[in-house]
């Protein structure tokens, strides 16, 4: 029996763009926020919060980033597909700093760059490590 797509079907790989896209669009929405105008020093739980979602919102974009490569690349490398989306996340929190730039009463910071450095960093640490022993299983 052959099994006929429907015309209305869509390719994974559509499903991963849009989930990263999406995903950045909502990077982008919380960092049109407008900062407070007024002089405040933060508690560390605010600084922690702040800044762990840093963390978080760039370990997802590495994840999304790398389903997505792998969608576009089934036979590339682990290693190469786990860089460019390393190169790819970062460049988006540079641009996503700049963006603040305008935004009132924000600002770009490079050490929020360092930070979201730091989820792509552990995202990518937990995705190689996936892939080496998803590998040691199948041996």
């Amino acid at each position: 029996m052959i099994f006929m797509r429907s015309p209305l079907a869509f390719p994974p790989i559509f499903f991963r763009g849009l989930s990263l896209f999406l995903w950045m669009g909502v990077i982008f929405f919380f960092s049109s926020l407008h900062g407070s105008e007024y002089q405040y020093e933060p508690t560390l739980a605010y600084y922690m919060e702040r800044k762990g979602a840093h963390v978080i919102e760039y370990a997802v974009l590495m994840f999304l980033s790398v389903r997505f490569l792998f969608a576009l690349f089934p036979q590339g490398a682990v290693r190469i597909i786990i860089i460019a989306a390393a190169a790819f996340s970062v460049t988006y929190g540079v641009s996503d700093e700049l963006h603040q730039f305008f935004v009132p009463y924000r600002g770009a910071k490079l050490s929020d760059v360092a930070i979201d450095g730091l989820g792509i960093l552990l995202a990518g640490a937990v995705i190689m490590a996936a892939a080496f022993l998803g590998k040691r299983r199948k041996a």
